[in-house]
């Protein structure tokens, strides 16, 4: 732990094209989670007329969520790469943005596409000195990729915790777990430019376990059940299928 600390201090930066990515990626989820302050699935009995300082208000409270929830699936991202010695940069994927902005306008909000962008992994000479498999790997990307939507899991599980079992400003943070749920599925799609792409091309059984998993997770959650052993099942079960069914298991 001392060793990945002080890795933390010496290599934890961002680079100035990353800074930029990063405040237009957090800035587009902004306008798009908060683009629709009424949103019928979190809140109930919201009023259908537009005003502007309820809507300015939810643009504010959007984007503090989605600032701590960016940041903290860049610091997974980053702090899993600094553990195994390699160095993790945001890029955003800028026709996904934009076309998640339209999705927006389109259905006022209603709907979210949230293809942002994902993980790029640099080789560290001198963290990796000594190490099996010294250069980049799949492997190495893989794992570093689910650290990123395994933070804002957390999150989402802390948000909940605080809305439905101690009723801490549950509005707030049922938005604020439902931002993150959002945020972890996405990233775990399986195509280019995001992070599940980097997670399904380690391991297809591996994808398939990690994603159920999380995702299982996640919905347990959002039923009051706060269990990593029925999730981990649940991963096994669906490992076990993959396996059999998809990957000439049974043959």
């Amino acid at each position: 732990m001392g060793e990945l600390i002080s890795r933390i201090k010496r290599f934890y930066r961002w680079q100035d094209r990353e800074k930029r990515d990063i405040t237009i990626t957090i800035l587009a989820l902004t306008f798009m989670f908060g683009y629709n302050d009424c949103i019928s699935i979190l809140f109930d009995n919201c009023p259908e007329d537009f005003l502007l300082s309820r809507w300015a208000l939810h643009m504010v409270l959007t984007l503090i969520i989605v600032t701590i929830s960016f940041l903290a699936y860049d610091f997974g991202m980053k702090t899993a790469a600094l553990h195994q010695g390699f160095l993790a940069e945001y890029v955003m994927w800028p026709q996904g943005i934009m076309l998640g902005i339209i999705i927006t306008l389109l259905t006022k909000g209603k709907f979210f596409l949230l293809l942002i962008g994902g993980l790029e992994l640099h080789h560290h000479g001198i963290l990796r000195i000594g190490k099996w498999r010294y250069g980049l790997n799949i492997v190495a990307k893989g794992t570093v990729a689910a650290a990123g939507p395994l933070a804002n899991l957390v999150l989402m599980t802390f948000g909940l915790m605080l809305s439905k079992q101690l009723n801490i400003l549950p509005d707030f943070f049922l938005y604020f777990a439902f931002i993150n749920g959002t945020m972890m599925v996405y990233q775990l799609l399986p195509i280019p430019k995001i992070n599940g792409f980097h997670i399904f091309f380690m391991s297809r059984l591996a994808y398939v376990f990690i994603a159920c998993v999380m995702v299982s997770y996640a919905l347990l959650a959002l039923a009051g059940v706060f269990s990593w052993i029925i999730a981990f099942i649940i991963g096994v079960v669906a490992w076990l299928l993959w396996y059999w069914y998809m990957e000439g298991g049974k043959t």
